[in-house]
C-alpha cells in the first residue's frame, strides 16, 4: 500500500470511529448507566486516536 492510499484508509478509519463514538453519546440517556456502551465508547474514543496517531507517523515518512 503507498503512502497515499495508507493516509486516506486511516482518516476514513478515524472519521468512522469518531463518528460512532458521537452517535453512542448522543444515545446514552440519564437513566442507569450501561457498563458495555461505555466500553464501547471507549473502545471507540482509543481506536479513533490510534488511527490518528499512525496518520501522523505516515505523514512523517
Amino acid at each position: 500500500m503507498n503512502k497515499q492510499n495508507e493516509t486516506v484508509l486511516l482518516e476514513h478509519l478515524a472519521d468512522t470511529f469518531e463518528t460512532k463514538l458521537r452517535k453512542a453519546d448522543r444515545s446514552i440517556g440519564t437513566d442507569i448507566p450501561d457498563p458495555y456502551r461505555e466500553g464501547q465508547m471507549d473502545a471507540l474514543g482509543w481506536a479513533a486516536t490510534y488511527c490518528r496517531l499512525l496518520l501522523l507517523l505516515v505523514e512523517r515518512k
